[in-house]
Formats: C-alpha cells, sequence, structure tokens
C-alpha cells in the first residue's frame, strides 16, 4: 500500500520522470499524492488529494522543476484523506521532506514529546514524526545519514522511508523495515521505489533493501548500512529480474477487461514454468511433517484451491489459514512447511507469517508473481506464475496463474505419492494443458451471459455465492471480486453450510449465485443442486454457474454456462466468470473498476 519514488540525477531537471514514477505506482494508493523537489530554490513540496493521474490531469505538478526529489501516492492509514494529510511532510524549519509506507505503532507518544519540546504538526500522519525526529538531530550537528538512523531506532512499527533534506540536495536517504524497497541504477540517475515497477525502462541494475537497511543515494551510486549499528553493508548489484514493461490500457475501457482477456496468456506462462522447481515444491510438500498452505485475500482462496486439489491427488490434509490468523493459532516445529500465496511477494501478512515459520524451524515456499519481491528472495523456494504486471487492483489474471501453479503443485504431489495412476495423471495434465485454448473459446460466451446477468440482477444488493468442494474456494474468490468492485454485499460460502442459519435470509431480494460442479463429480453435484432447490423454494434469485441441462436450467432465473468437460477446467471457467459477473455489474452501477474506494493493490501494512 502506498507507493514512493525518489530521484537523484547528476544536474538534469528531474520532476517529469518522478510523476511518471508514481503514476506508475498509483494502483498500490491514490487517495492522495504528492512531491518534494529540490531545486536551486530550495525544497518544494506540492501535495493534494487525488491520485498521481488526476493531479497531472488538473495540472498540480505543472512547471515543477528539480534535480533531486521524493514522491508518493498514498492509501490511508493514519489520518482522513486530505491535503494536509498527504505526503511529502515537512519538518518545522521546512528544510527536512519524508515520504512513509507503513504504520508507526508509537507515534502518538513520540508526537506528544516532540510537542512538548515546541513542535509543530501539520497533519494528523503518524508519518509526520520522523521528519521532526530528524530535525532535531540535525539541529544537535549530527550528520544527515546519522541523523536519520537514529532517528529509525526511535520509532516503533513498519515502514519504508525516504527522505530529503534542504542542506544536501545532491543526496537522498531510504530505510525499510517490514515494507519494500528496491534502489536503481540508470544513466546519470539513481532510483529509489517501493515497486519495481516504477524502474522500468530506466534501471537495469538494481539492489534490494533488507529490512533494517538504510541506504544514501546519490546520482552515482548507492551506499547501505545497518540501521541497528551504523555498519556498513556489501552486497552486489543484481539484474532487475522478471517482466516490468509498463503495460498500455490500449482500446480496453479498464485495466480489468484487459487482464481478464489476457488471461489465457497468464495460464500458458505459468503452464510452462520451470517443471523441475514444481518437482521440487512436490517434494518438499510430501516430504514435511506437516504443511500449511496460507496468504491473503485472492491469494488466500487460490491456497484454499490448492488446499483441495492436493488433498484430492495426494491425500495430503494440508490446511489453509489465514496468513493474519496463522501465527497465533498454529505453533510451528521442525519439519513444518508454509506454502504462501501472494501475488506482489510483499503482502505483510503473508511474509510474517512465513518469517515465523522460519524462525521456528520449518521451512516455506512461496507462489509468487514478482521474482525480486521479499517473498521471492527470502523463501528457502519460489515458484513463479509467470502472469506479468497487473494494474487493475482486482487480482484477476494473477489468480488464474495462482491457480494452475498450486493444480500443477498437487498433481506433482499426487503423482509422487503414487495416489495418481499414470492414466489419471496424465489425463488431468492433458486437461490443465488444455486450458488456454479452452479458455479463448469460451471467453466470449461467458462474457455475453455474464453482462446479461448483470443487467438482469442490477437491483439487488446483497448476494450469497454458494459452492461445495473445489468449488466452495471459487464460490468465495467469486463473492470477494463481487464486493470489492460493485460495493454491494456478497458472502462466500461452501453450500453445505447454507441449511446451517444463513438460510433464514433468503427470500426474493437476496439473491445467490451458485457455482454447479460438472457431471463427473457424482454426489458433489448433486448436493450442490440441493442447495439449489433450498434457495429456490424460499423464493430467491437464483443465478447458476456451471453446465446444466435443460430441466435443470427451469429451475434457476439466469445461468452462465461452462462447458463441463471436468473437473478441473469447469472450476477455471468458473473462477473467469465469477471476475466478468463481478465487473460488467460494477461497470453497469458506475463504479471506478480499476481503483474501487478503500482498495490497494498490494497490502504492506499491519
Amino acid at each position: 500500500m502506498c507507493g514512493i519514488v525518489g530521484i537523484v540525477t547528476t544536474g538534469k531537471d528531474m520532476a517529469a520522470d518522478l510523476v511518471v514514477g508514481i503514476q506508475r505506482l498509483e494502483y498500490r494508493g491514490y487517495d492522495s499524492s504528492g512531491v518534494a523537489l529540490l531545486n536551486g530554490s530550495g525544497l518544494v513540496v506540492t501535495k493534494d488529494v487525488g491520485g498521481p493521474s488526476e493531479l497531472v490531469r488538473r495540472e498540480t505538478f505543472a512547471g515543477l522543476h528539480g534535480t533531486t526529489g521524493i514522491a508518493h501516492t498514498r492509501w490511508a492509514t493514519h489520518g482522513g484523506v486530505t491535503q494536509k494529510n498527504a505526503h511529502p511532510h515537512l519538518s518545522c524549519n521546512g528544510e527536512v521532506a519524508i515520504v512513509h509506507n507503513g504504520v508507526l505503532a508509537n507515534y502518538r507518544e513520540l508526537r506528544t514529546a516532540l510537542e512538548g519540546r515546541g513542535h509543530k504538526f501539520k497533519s494528523e500522519t503518524d508519518s509526520e514524526v520522523f521528519a521532526h525526529l530528524i530535525e532535531e538531530k540535525l539541529k544537535k550537528g549530527v550528520a544527515p545519514r546519522e541523523a536519520v538512523r537514529l532517528s529509525a531506532l526511535e520509532v516503533e512499527g513498519t515502514y519504508a522511508f525516504a527522505v530529503v533534506m534542504a542542506t544536501h540536495p545532491d543526496r537522498l536517504f531510504a530505510l525499510r523495515k517490514e515494507s519494500p524497497l528496491v534502489v536503481g541504477f540508470g544513466a546519470e540517475r539513481t532510483v529509489i521505489a517501493s515497486d519495481p515497477l516504477a524502474l522500468a525502462d530506466s534501471c537495469p541494475d538494481v539492489l534490494y533493501l533488507d529490512d533494517g537497511e538504510l541506504v544514501e543515494v546519490t546520482s552515482g551510486g548507492a551506499t547501505a548500512w545497518k540501521v541497528a549499528t551504523g555498519a556498513p553493508v556489501a552486497r552486489e548489484r543484481r539484474k532487475l529480474e522478471g517482466d516490468f514493461e509498463v503495460p498500455e490500457r490500449g482500446a480496453y475501457p479498464h485495466f480489468m477487461l484487459k487482464e481478464m482477456a489476457e488471461a489465457s496468456l497468464a495460464v500458458r506462462a505459468a503452464l510452462h514454468s520451470d517443471p523441475d522447481a514444481v518437482t521440487r515444491g512436490a517434494q518438499k510438500l510430501l516430504s514435511a511433517k506437516r504443511v500449511f498452505f496460507t496468504g491473503m485475500g485472492t491469494a488466500f482462496h487460490m491456497a484454499i484451491f490448492g488446499h483441495q486439489l492436493v488433498a484430492q491427488y495426494a491425500r495430503r490434509f494440508c490446511p489453509a489459514v489465514t496468513a493474519d490468523e496463522l501465527p497465533s493459532c498454529v505453533f510451528h516445529e521442525p519439519g513444518d512447511l508454509v506454502l504462501g500465496v501472494s501475488q506482489s511477494g510483499e503482502t505483510y501478512d503473508t511474509l510474517r507469517a512465513l518469517r515465523g515459520a522460519k524462525a521456528a524451524g520449518g521451512s516455506t515456499l512461496a507462489v509468487v508473481n514478482v521474482a525480486g519481491s521479499s517473498m521471492a528472495r527470502e523463501c528457502d523456494q519460489s515458484l513463479l506464475q509467470g502472469a506479468g504486471p497487473e494494474i487493475a487492483v482486482l487480482a484477476t489474471k494473477s489468480a488464474l496463474s495462482q491457480a494452475v501453479v498450486v493444480a500443477r503443485l498437487a498433481l506433482e504431489a499426487g503423482r509422487l505419492s503414487g495416489h495418481l495412476d499414470a492414466a489419471r495423471h496424465a489425463s488431468l495434465l492433458t486437461e490443465l494443458n488444455a486450458l488456454p485454448v479452452l479458455m479463448d473459446e469460451w471467453r466470449a460466451r461467458i462474457e455475453k451471459e455474464c453482462q446479461e446477468a448483470a443487467a438482469r440482477f442490477l437491483g439487488l444488493e446483497k448476494w450469497f455465492f454458494l459452492g461445495r468442494g473445489l468449488f466452495a474456494s471459487i464460490a468465495q474468490e467469486g463473492a470477494l471480486k463481487f464486493k470489492e468492485v460493485t460495493y454491494r454485499h456478497a458472502e462466500g460460502m461452501a453450500a453445505g453450510f447454507l441449511k446451517h442459519g444463513t438460510i433464514s435470509l433468503i427470500d426474493g431480494e437476496m439473491g445467490t449465485v451458485i457455482f454447479v460442479p460438472p457431471a463427473s463429480t457424482g454426489d458433489l453435484r448433486a448436493m450442490t443442486l440441493y442447495a439449489l432447490e433450498e434457495v429456490r423454494s424460499r423464493g430467491g434469485p437464483l443465478l447458476a454457474i456451471g453446465a446444466l441441462s435443460p430441466g435443470e436450467r427451469a429451475h434457476v432465473d439466469a445461468c452462465i454456462t461452462t462447458p463441463g468437460k471436468g473437473e478441473l477446467s469447469d472450476a477455471f471457467l468458473q473462477i473467469v466468470a465469477g471476475q466478468y459477473l463481478a465487473y460488467y455489474t460494477a461497470r453497469a452501477l458506475g463504479r471506478d473498476i480499476d481503483r474501487p474506494r478503500a482498495l490497494a493493490k498490494s497490502v504492506t501494512v499491519p
């Protein structure tokens, strides 16, 4: 959450590049944004409510110049969405500017103490205290880098900070604790960013900061230091890994629609990722004493998807627990394996769960989309999705590529364990490998039927999303997509749970989306259809997703059709259907589809 970019040049104006950098990170926060620039006039701060692109349209950043600067796009945690709470924040004397990602746990105590010493605060944020702490130390004659370091020792919580000073216009300082930062090295400039996407096309070489490190950046390079001790850190630069080409929306009205159209490409990439890595991952899974799948949001639903498939194909129970709860309910032992799923590889709760497992002697495995992310670097092994950059806040193509990776892992575990014989394994692998073509064949029909369903049910403001077995995770994911972007209540659950209390809510105003597995699933399909009848008998509007016979269609108000050729392939196409249903409902309601209110792409705060 929130985006940080900082640039130091050899003397060339970089204001426009700084603004472009935070525009590339706008999907990480768009409540407000701002820049702090150093030029011949000293330190100039320009900020306001609205994302970077909106401020560019309003010409808020027009006419700015500078050779060193920092910029920020905000997702609010402390203080309302106002101009004064937008970053950057200044010290009392206006000579120190900071931007911050994260949450400072002890900011109230620090603020009270600083105010007692005469400091005047202009914002309601936790972040502003850092500028005042640095100012105090500079006034006492402490050198700039040491002032930043000593100030960091006083704050508690999570952070990525970037700092510039009017007295040192040729450098900036950046530091991190549980919030990502990367330094990029380009021609006549050095760049820091909270996401490598901001470095695209300009910085082929990078240096990733680890927790507890501070870097002093000049146009000629960067030097890293330990925050705790001030000792220098020796680390080699590395090539920027992964696809960080900045996507264009093209003819599509929204990035979400474009990324859904690219889903088959993401699935194909995930199918062709390193097979040896999948085998190693399956071996880890089978040899571990206990295995826990974890993640947050969409990634957690794909973790449940993996948990279901591993149970089915490898006969191994690997419970899925949300990453925020895993540390409090699982006491790790040596021999445990935690498999974390995360698109960004920077999700705070998932990183915390993985780090906790390692600290207790367990091992870690990550399914992740960003090669140089914290998760990819810290985990014992990572399985890369290869979905490419995803700009819309809602995860679509990345969710499907995660599902492919966990499915490949489950199939390989089934083969290695002997629970899948050669013929069954080959059949399922063929079904999985056929997905990109099948998705392309069915996408137009699914999209059209989702658009029709969205128009038909637009007046309904409350929804249940139901499924059983593998399709329960798809129902939960469909409900999440729906509420994220439509702002309408949607509750996903296992269909069998409906009759244990929540069925009392079924009436003519409560819609139900039911994900129907194909005929090959036998009793699972039959029990799903029982739930359908239970809703119908109480007068609830019904939308089915799946392959229904003409007789079954007569029992629902509308149907989004999938081929029903196999459980695995139909599961993927029903994920696609849930995404299109959410998209077209939100579009009909006039929602901000790529940037839903209160959401950000990567949740890097507690």
